[in-house]
């Protein structure tokens, strides 16, 4: 696809593409407009992804287990509740892989830790497993969003090696692999799962195997997850790219230095995001790695939630539930009223 076409698509002129890139710090004459690489630019050729709350919406089978197993608890700390479920996981693990704990033993402790944090009482194993039981129920029914298909489905006409990293036992991820229907855009060959290796994110080994096995470059690939520890420092550290979904608005310990390249926080901002980095001229992205607020990405993430913003739209939703639910600008409210000639 030429420039030309992508900016008519984005509903961008070449004189806002222009303005864009006067705020770039290199020269005109070595800009991406004449598809010239930089000395300190990164080709983004191929894409990597995390399972758990990046292909798929995880937090929805742990809500609907957590309501049937334990009614009284209070749901509205859900959110809150999930992501420390998700921070006893990544603990937790680690000790299933050195062979210290077994695999019910882990799932009973997470459980059990989350929900002491937030005040409910202490289960017992019978009820730890319980939950597992209807957890796992629960996750017979996740499904890929909208978005992240999109997302897929143009990664796959564009002919872009993409590949799977995920964290946890062996069977239990595949099968969520084989549920999302992932094998339909990724070869098998290209699905890592943590215990079938040996080592986890965020350890360089597994990124390095991945590189390896997959056949890509750790420089110019980018891989996209939800855990900042796991995913993002993970793969930074072992020499990759790294786009931080953190579409459940988790905030960095005081003092932390962000290492991210890119941040998104909604599966609607994505398929922009992706369409930007391989839809521009040579179809690849470059990134600077001394412009950490990239105007052309940016960009392309605000297209993916306009088009998510005009999709709920035309579906009836009122414009002032659009502007709360999507957290948009004043600009691009500006835009949506007049587009749809909305007082």
């Amino acid at each position: 696809m030429d420039l030309t076409k992508l900016l008519r698509e984005l509903n961008f002129s070449w004189i806002d593409f222009l303005k864009i890139y006067q705020s770039l710090s290199f020269p005109v004459k070595d800009s991406i407009i004449l598809g010239n690489k930089f000395e300190r630019s990164i080709m983004i050729t191929s894409i990597v992804f995390d399972v758990d709350d990046t292909i798929y919406d995880q937090q929805a089978p742990y809500r609907q287990a957590v309501e049937k197993c334990f009614p009284d608890f209070d749901m509205s700390r859900i959110n809150q509740a999930y992501i420390r479920f998700r921070h006893y996981s990544d603990v937790g693990f680690p000790r299933v892989m050195a062979g210290e704990w077994t695999t019910d033993y882990f799932r009973f402790w997470r459980c059990k830790e989350t929900l002491l944090e937030f005040d409910y009482h202490e289960i017992d194993e019978a009820t730890g497993r319980h939950f597992q039981e209807i957890y796992e129920e629960e996750l017979e029914n996740i499904t890929m969003l909208d978005e992240m298909r999109m997302t897929l489905e143009f990664l796959k006409e564009k002919g872009v090696s993409m590949g799977i990293i995920t964290n946890g036992p062996t069977e239990h991820q595949l099968k969520k692999v084989r549920k999302l229907g992932l094998y339909d855009y990724i070869e098998p060959g290209h699905v890592l799962v943590s215990q079938a290796t040996g080592f986890q994110k965020p350890e360089k080994e597994i990124f390095n195997l991945a590189a390896e096995q997959f056949g890509m470059n750790p420089a110019t690939t980018l891989y996209v997850g939800d855990s900042y520890d796991n995913d993002v420092v993970g793969a930074k550290t072992s020499g990759w790219q790294a786009m931080w979904f953190n579409h459940r608005g988790r905030t960095l310990k005081p003092g932390t230095k962000p290492v991210y390249d890119v941040a998104i926080d909604s599966f609607e901002q994505l398929f922009g995001a992706v369409k930007i980095l391989f839809d521009l001229p040579n179809s690849k992205f470059f990134f600077d790695a001394n412009d950490k607020e990239n105007p052309v990405l940016k960009m392309g993430i605000e297209n993916g939630l306009m088009m998510a913003a005009e999709r709920l739209l035309e579906s009836n939703m009122s414009v002032d539930k659009v502007v709360i639910l999507l957290r948009l600008t004043k600009q691009q409210e500006r835009v949506l009223r007049m587009k749809y000639a909305l007082p």
